[in-house]
């Protein structure tokens, strides 16, 4: 590979990850101000009659003390979805082998492929994003 190709090659991953980046920092800030909503609206009704007068910051405090607890009445369940869709999943990885291979071989290589698959969705997500703000700053300018 010469020099050049590389340079390019490096260039364009560096755009693509500044790219991914702002992508990630935009959706950061429209995810924080959402859950932040809920959580204030959760402890309001958590408090019921004696949220009034009650500061937001303390409200938001509360919702995430209900929040945290529905989560962890769920996540047996949702860790026994998580499972048996790992082992699907290396079923499909392993194809004819899923037959004679060991079920935690099959949730392993489950994981690693829905892990890889998913952040490679989430980064391309990223990169759209970023490239939209990018592309909305060059026409503002």
């Amino acid at each position: 590979m010469s020099d050049s190709t590389f340079l390019n090659r490096a260039r364009q991953w560096g755009d693509k990850l500044y790219l991914a980046g702002l992508g990630a920092y935009s959706k950061a800030g429209e995810n924080s101000e959402a859950l932040y909503a809920r959580w204030v609206e959760a402890g309001g009704d958590a408090y019921g009659e004696q949220a009034e007068g009650k500061s937001r910051l303390l409200l938001a405090g509360r919702g995430l003390v209900e929040d945290t607890r529905a989560l962890l009445s769920e996540a047996p369940q949702k860790r026994h979805a998580l499972y048996e869709e790992c082992l699907e999943t290396g079923k499909q990885v392993r194809g004819e082998r899923a037959e004679h291979s060991n079920e935690f071989v099959l949730a392993g290589a489950g994981a690693v492929a829905s892990v890889r698959e998913r952040g490679r969705r989430l980064f391309d997500d990223w990169v759209s994003t970023g490239e939209q703000l990018s592309a909305g700053k060059q026409q503002d300018a």
